[in-house]
C-alpha cells in the first residue's frame, strides 16, 4: 500500500499509530516506508490542514484519522482504507469506506475486528478528558470505560448494507475472482463501460414528469400574470 486512510477509534490510538509507524520507517517524507501524518480534534487547525494537505498531494503515505475525516473529504484515487477498530456507529462505517471507490476506481476497504467485546476507555464524564486517568470502572458507574462489541458492530453494518462481508483469512489475500485480470486499486475499473447511459435510463421518466410540471408550472405563471384562462 502506497497511499491509504487509517481509521482510528480515538484520539489517542492515531497518536500511538502515528508513534507506531514512526518506529518502524515512518516520518514525514514519501520515500520514507510509513510515512504518516495525522488528522484528528486535538491538533491545531493550521496542522490539521496542513496535514490533510501533504495527504492529499501525495508528499505522505498514510493519513491517520478519527472519523473526523470520514465525511467532506475528497482524495482523487484514494485505493485504500483501513479501520484499526469498527465504529461503533454503522453510518460511520458507510462514510468511512466511502473514500474508495469513487468515480469507477477500485477500491478496497479493510477492518479489524476483535472476536469478543472489549472494555476500552470512554472519557464522556471525564473533568480532565482523560489525561492521567485510571478510573476503570465502566460510565453508568461514573467510570471512564465501556464495553465495546465489535462482533455485534460488524453484524449491525451487514445488517444495515444487506451484504456479508468478506472475511481474510492469515495470508491476508484479497480474491480478485469477480475482476478482469489484476486488480490494481485507485484505477479505473476495466472492461466495464460507462455507466452514464443506464444512469439516463434510470433518470428518464423523473426528467419527463419534471419537464411536464415546470411546464404547467410556467403557463399558469403567464395565466394568472395576464387574467388568461388557464389551460393544460
Amino acid at each position: 500500500m502506497d497511499k491509504a486512510i487509517i481509521f482510528c477509534r480515538t484520539k489517542l490510538d492515531c497518536d500511538n499509530m502515528e508513534i507506531y509507524l514512526n518506529e518502524r520507517g515512518g516520518g514525514r517524507q514519501r520515500n520514507q516506508m510509513f510515512s504518516c501524518v495525522c488528522l484528528h480534534g486535538d491538533r491545531k487547525p493550521q496542522e490539521r490542514k496542513g496535514n490533510l494537505e501533504k495527504f492529499k498531494k501525495g508528499e505522505v503515505k498514510f493519513l491517520i484519522s478519527t472519523d473526523v475525516a470520514a465525511r467532506g473529504i475528497d482524495v482523487n484515487g484514494l485505493p485504500y482504507v483501513i479501520n484499526v477498530t469498527l465504529p461503533d456507529e454503522k453510518q460511520n462505517y458507510v462514510h468511512r469506506i466511502g473514500r474508495v471507490g469513487r468515480a469507477e476506481r477500485m477500491g478496497l476497504a479493510i477492518s479489524f475486528s476483535g472476536a469478543v467485546k472489549e472494555k476500552v476507555w470512554y472519557h464522556s464524564n471525564c473533568s480532565n478528558r482523560g489525561k492521567g486517568c485510571y478510573n476503570t470502572n465502566l460510565t453508568d458507574h461514573g467510570g471512564c470505560c465501556i464495553w465495546y462489541n465489535e462482533p455485534q458492530y460488524l453484524a449491525d453494518i451487514e445488517e444495515h448494507l444487506g451484504v456479508t462481508i468478506d472475511q481474510l483469512k492469515s495470508d491476508m489475500k484479497v480474491a480478485a475472482n469477480d475482476f478482469d485480470g489484476k486488480v490494481t486499486y485507485g484505477q479505473k475499473r476495466r472492461n466495464i463501460g460507462s455507466g452514464y447511459k443506464g444512469h439516463v435510463d434510470i433518470l428518464a421518466p423523473a426528467v419527463k414528469d419534471l419537464t411536464q410540471l415546470e411546464k404547467r408550472a410556467q403557463t399558469s405563471f403567464i395565466n394568472f400574470k395576464y387574467l388568461k384562462p388557464f389551460s393544460k
